[in-house]
């Protein structure tokens, strides 16, 4: 296509609307996807002449998850320039509005949405995660608006099928938080099956739980998984997520019966760094999972050496192929830095999710036909394939077996300072390594 010449009509119709893969859908068969998975010179940047897309953006900017919050914002940002370089959507530029929700609590996020659909008019709401996620899901609905996130759920997927008629222009752009503890535990159990982990405690593991809902379900689910195929949870502590920086209590615990894995769901990175370079002073002789918090930026710069062994995960994970490594390279052109593992090119993809639908509808204002069209369409992005059940994104290899359809539940080990991809195929860039704490 893009050697071809091109014509502003052709071009906005071709769904050319920047990076991200290929657009499958059988609702308009005759729109071509853009094949190259990054913008290249030979297209001429288009002026967009109609009216105004009111895209507004709600993140977590000032409060302790700051990091993520930036991530997010660049990963829309980004979309929204490269987007409005391409002509914009169906001639109409993207407009962007940002509004902070700051620590995204309960009364954060209550206030944050109420200004978007009251003050701002938007055309569709994009956003990441929010801590104490839900009371927005009312507000969006009463006021037939779209939102789009990557809140990772399985509160929203219930919230959903109870009521669908309600929640017909809210969408989670990534699996559910349950597939973290379940998917973990099959992959630790088929680990050890194989011969890659002895034992040091047989099938021991202890749990250090974040407090809150989101740390709560996975800590739980894993402990669901884990006990279901033989492995017995010798010891459970809860920990306060972003207000852990001594560890030494809760490690204590955990060496007066060293488990062979040691499962932590607090998703902050100070914290998870803090865990490690404690844990690098005085080592206990098991693997080390810490759920999501080393795949931001932060965290190898706060943990150093110590980071080396970890082994995290995520179900948004920026994957290590061309389009995820296109995206790097663009994005740290733009921002001076490079992207983190998830919020970056999560949020990109779910940008990217509503403006391909905006395409195939032919109308921004019409919300509910954007949703139809959202609803039956497959992108390939920088995360892996999003489609969609019951409104939330398919995990791969653990809701479907085809990794076409789904987002991968990476599994990712740092060795020598390096994010490693050891499941699952086909996106793994590494083999597991024993820790060094076990030399």
């Amino acid at each position: 296509m893009l050697d071809k010449k091109v014509s502003r009509r052709d071009l906005l119709k071709g769904v050319a609307v920047g990076a991200g893969g290929v657009l499958a859908s059988t609702a308009l068969p005759q729109i071509a996807a853009a094949q190259d998975p990054a913008p290249t010179s030979t297209v001429e940047p288009i002026e967009p002449t109609g009216e105004p897309i009111r895209v507004v953006g709600i993140f977590p900017l000032s409060g302790f998850i700051a990091a993520d919050g930036e991530e997010m914002r660049n990963g829309l940002v980004m979309a929204i320039d490269e987007i409005n370089e391409m002509g914009g959507l169906l001639g109409s530029p993207l407009e962007y509005i940002e509004i902070d929700d700051v620590d995204s609590l309960t009364d954060d996020i209550t206030t944050a949405f109420q200004r978007a659909v009251e003050v701002e008019e938007p055309d569709v709401i994009i956003s990441g995660y929010h801590l104490a996620t839900g009371p927005e899901f009312d507000i969006v609905a009463d006021a037939e608006r779209l939102y789009y996130n990557v809140n990772t759920q399985i509160a929203w997927i219930e919230r959903y099928q109870s009521d669908p008629a309600k929640n017909w222009g809210i969408f989670q752009c990534d699996p559910a938080e349950i597939w973290y503890g379940g998917g973990f535990a099959l992959w630790l159990d088929q680990l050890v099956a194989d011969g890659k982990y002895e034992l040091p405690a047989g099938k021991t593991a202890f749990i250090l739980a974040a407090d809150d809902p989101y740390g709560t379900v996975i800590a739980n689910s894993f402990e669901e998984a884990i006990t279901k195929l033989g492995w017995e949870v010798i010891g459970k502590e809860t920990v306060s997520a972003g207000n852990t920086s001594d560890w030494g209590p809760v490690l204590s615990t955990v060496r007066d019966n060293p488990p062979s894995v040691l499962f932590s769901s607090d998703y902050n990175p100070a914290d998870d760094a803090a865990m490690a370079q404690q844990l690098a002073a005085d080592p206990i002789p098991c693997l080390v999972y810490q759920q999501y918090g080393p795949s931001v930026p932060e965290f190898l710069d706060l943990a150093g050496e110590a980071a080396n062994g970890i082994i995290w995960a995520t179900v948004l994970g920026l994957l290590s192929d061309k389009i995820g490594n296109d995206f790097r390279a663009r994005y740290e052109a733009k921002f001076g830095q490079a992207p983190g593992w998830a919020n970056a090119g999560g949020v990109y993809d779910t940008t990217m999710v509503w403006a391909k639908s905006v395409a195939l509808a032919g109308d921004a204002k019409n919300y509910r036909r954007v949703a139809a069209m959202t609803e039956r369409l497959i992108h390939r992005g920088t995360t892996g394939s999003i489609s969609f059940e019951n409104h939330a994104g398919l995990a791969y290899p653990g809701q479907t077996t085809d990794p076409s359809l789904g987002q991968p539940h990476i599994i990712v080990q740092i060795q020598n300072g390096e994010h490693k991809i050891i499941s699952p195929a086909p996106y793994t860039t590494s083999d597991f390594q024993l820790p060094p704490w076990f030399a």
